[in-house]
């Protein structure tokens, strides 16, 4: 676990900039999140607050996390995509960048986080799924979890989440894919 951690404590995590775009794709493609590839990038130019973060070893990019700004509590933000180069996990790298991507959320006064993932891997953070629990949205369930980047933000809040159109379009094509039946048995 030692070199692990010091691998992780060697990685460079700073803001992504345009110049990183090709290699957000590409980490997306290669990271086993190929029906994400390009969520990060419709994200960043749409419209609306992006907080965007690379993680960078001897020169190249092999971690990327995003987190956008979503209608619902004030000051809320979507975390998704995060995505680490196959050969760099276990090194401990996405872990140090959520971890440096919610550091810089707070200090800049957002309130709260969502993310639709895994929960024994966002749980680590603080994320919870009863966190999560009075949001109105077609992700409910145990796999969607919230964090309150500021005590209370949460409490006494309850409505609808709205998402940027690009993630919802990525999320309702994935959900799609996940629930066609194989052909042999849809002629049943």
């Amino acid at each position: 676990m030692p070199e692990t951690r010091s691998i992780a404590a060697q990685t460079l995590y700073r803001n992504s900039t345009a110049h990183d775009l090709p290699a957000i794709r590409q980490l997306e493609v290669l990271s086993s999140l190929a029906g994400d590839a390009g969520l990060a990038e419709a994200l960043i130019a749409a419209p609306i607050d992006t907080l965007s973060f690379v993680a960078e070893l001897e020169g190249a990019v092999v971690g990327h996390i995003l987190l956008t700004a979503i209608a619902g509590p004030q000051r809320a933000l979507a975390l998704a995509p995060l995505s680490i180069l196959p050969d760099w996990r276990d090194m401990q790298i996405g872990t140090e960048l959520v971890r440096h991507a919610l550091h810089v959320a707070r200090e800049q006064s957002w309130k709260s986080v969502f993310v639709y993932g895994q929960p024994d891997y966002y749980c680590r953070f603080g994320f919870k799924s009863r966190t999560a629990d009075a949001a109105d949205t077609s992700l409910q369930g145990p796999r969607f979890l919230a964090l309150e980047l500021s005590k209370g933000a949460l409490t006494g809040w309850s409505g609808p989440l709205e998402y940027p159109k690009a993630f919802l379009e990525r999320f309702t094509e994935q959900t799609k894919k996940a629930t066609r039946r194989p052909p042999e048995l849809s002629k049943r």
